[in-house]
């Protein structure tokens, strides 16, 4: 696509309702209508098809009377489900709660938008507890990509990409645990954030303590940018979340650009992975107007993927519940299992020394970022995945982390963007734009001057967003 874009779905979406064009009833419609007939993506496993009309036909009586209406009013949204959404229950993806009673609050993240106006429709795919980078469960099956339909959208939130990627809502929630929202916008062609750790408020007790976070998903930068105003902030109950992103300096000229094909590690990449992410520093450097100095080597030692996996597998092992784990462990995915069973293993020491190992890799990458540079890096190092997940390796075992350059920024609490910079053999290809903690808004900054001299698809190609807001 090589239209400019003069603003974003969710700005078009409110500018069509105030102008008359669109009402909130016929948004809800359309993503219902759209939800249908897209159902071979199984992107979506719950619908409150009754309650979103509901909430339209309320919002549409609002604008009727000339109330003023918040952001999001008439917006159709979707919501991972592994976050809390009133009424609705939330599986995990996992037969262990596939029949919870529905939930009786929402959580974080679904108050806000709610607040902001957002018309919930449903709720998205995703593996077994949020655990894997592709998404698949014994619960509803595979998600599959819209743009390739034997490719996984990624993981875990891989249901919330494929909707969005498909046109089927204008906003779709993620978490990112070690990389769950940046590794499927990659392979669905949009933009994912991880936020620096402690910017992103949650309530969700079953997220890892200050490794994972809500993480929005966007088509493009100004969706993201309104979706951060309104989400990256505390939250009521979370110790880890004490402030928001600084935007006090968004005009800040970048300092230095670097570029490493790992960040944690040497091993080698794909070599269609290496050849995409070279021609993207290139482009990027150029609009930037800086030259981008590539590191031979990755920035972390490999060891920095291990110390997050010690610390995310004991946490989340610990908040779904070592008895009834073991209790139910058949009922377990098989590819999600050695997960839990790592958690459980891990000893107080390991733990206790992995988050000590921690701090040392947050130094090393608070050194190279310091206040104004820039690390660029592959967001994954192949270019797709198998929908199903299965990448080589045993029955029993998970996909290897060093598949993926995402996990260490969980570590050390860096925010990072993946933005779309081109496609392998008509798949997207992700690049990680990473900055300094804090920086959020800065770097969403950058990526609107990559966004205008590089414009993205807005949809997979056989698809289209709710409304065309292109010039």
């Amino acid at each position: 696509m090589s239209a400019t874009r003069t603003h974003g779905l969710l700005s078009a979406l409110a500018d069509a309702q105030a102008r008359g064009y669109r009402t909130a009833t016929q948004l809800a419609e359309a993503s219902l209508k759209r939800i249908g007939a897209a159902s071979d993506l199984n992107a979506v496993v719950a619908l409150d098809g009754e309650g979103a009309l509901k909430r339209a036909d309320e919002i549409d009586r609002l604008r009727k009377v000339g109330a003023a209406l918040p952001p999001l009013a008439g917006v159709p949204t979707l919501i991972k489900d592994n976050t809390d959404v009133r009424g609705m229950r939330t599986t995990h993806g996992s037969l262990l709660y596939a029949e919870s009673p529905p939930a009786d609050r929402d959580d974080t993240i679904t108050a806000q938008l709610r607040a902001a106006g957002a018309v919930i429709v449903g709720k998205t795919n995703l593996p077994e507890f949020a655990m894997e980078s592709f998404t698949d469960n014994l619960v509803f099956g595979a998600t599959h990509n819209p743009w390739r339909r034997d490719k996984s959208p990624g993981g875990s939130s891989g249901g919330s990409a494929a909707a969005l990627a498909a046109g089927l809502a204008a906003v779709a929630t993620g978490t990112d645990g070690g990389g769950s929202t940046r590794i499927p916008a990659a392979l669905c062609g949009l933009l994912g954030l991880k936020p620096t750790s402690g910017v992103a408020g949650s309530s969700a007790a079953r997220l890892p303590i200050d490794l994972s976070s809500t993480a929005p998903l966007a088509h493009t930068v100004a969706d993201l940018r309104l979706l951060a105003e309104l989400t990256l902030l505390p939250a009521h109950g979370d110790p880890s979340c004490v402030r928001g992103p600084d935007g006090s300096d968004l005009q800040r000229p970048v300092g230095k650009i670097f570029a490493v094909r790992r960040i944690a590690g040497d091993e080698a990449i794909d070599t269609d992975v290496e050849t995409a992410f070279l021609d993207a520093v290139e482009h990027f450097g150029a609009a930037l107007g800086r030259e981008v100095q590539i590191l031979d080597e990755g920035v972390l030692s490999s060891e920095a993927d291990d110390v997050w996996a010690t610390i995310y597998a004991a946490e989340d092992s610990y908040a779904l519940g070592w008895d009834l784990a073991k209790a139910h462990h058949d009922a377990l995915d098989q590819r999600i299992a050695p997960w839990i069973d790592r958690g459980m293993e891990t000893t107080l020491d390991d733990y206790l020394r992995a988050r000590r190992d921690r701090c040392r890799y947050v130094r090393v990458l608070d050194d190279l970022l310091q206040a104004d540079n820039l690390l660029l890096a592959p967001t994954l190092t192949r270019s797709w995945l198998p929908a199903d997940g299965k990448i080589d390796v045993p029955v029993g075992e998970s996909v290897p982390i060093n598949l993926f350059n995402t996990a260490a920024l969980n570590l050390t609490g860096h925010p990072g963007l993946s933005v779309p910079a081109g496609e392998i053999d008509g798949m997207p290809f992700g690049m990680q734009v990473i900055a300094p903690r804090g920086r959020d808004l800065w770097l969403l900054g950058v990526a609107e001057i990559w966004e205008r001299s590089h414009p993205w698809r807005l949809t997979a190609p056989a698809y289209e967003p709710l409304i065309d807001f292109t010039a």
